[in-house]
Order: C-alpha cells, then structure tokens, then sequence
C-alpha cells in the first residue's frame, strides 16, 4: 500500500503544485518540508525492501 501511494504521479504533482505554490510566496521552509519527508519515506521503504530482499536471499543460500 505504501509502495503505491509513494509512487503516485497524483503525490508527486501535489508536491511540486506545492512546492511552486511555496516558492512563489517566499516561504521556502514550506516548499522544502513537505519534498523533505517525502524523500525520506522513500528511503525508508528502499531500505525496508532491501533488508527483506537481502534476508530472504540469505535464507536460501544457508539451506
């Protein structure tokens, strides 16, 4: 579920909607927060599905 919301062109055109919207106004705290935690989500989902690609690649060589 995640994988998907992150993904979507529907975020990610919010985002930069925002991001314009924010830029345009001058707060530039506001136009990079949001993009910030965005980007950090991904790359905590990229390292979730590395560590459970790597753990089950582990498992089938052990056996």
């Amino acid at each position: 579920m995640i994988n998907e919301v992150l993904h979507s062109r529907l975020i990610a055109f919010a985002l930069g909607a925002w991001m314009v919207y924010c830029g345009s106004i001058g707060a530039y705290d506001g136009a990079l927060f949001i993009p910030f935690i965005y980007g950090l989500l991904l790359l905590l989902n990229h390292m979730d599905q590395k560590k459970s690609i790597g753990e089950g690649s582990s498992n089938a060589q052990n056996k």
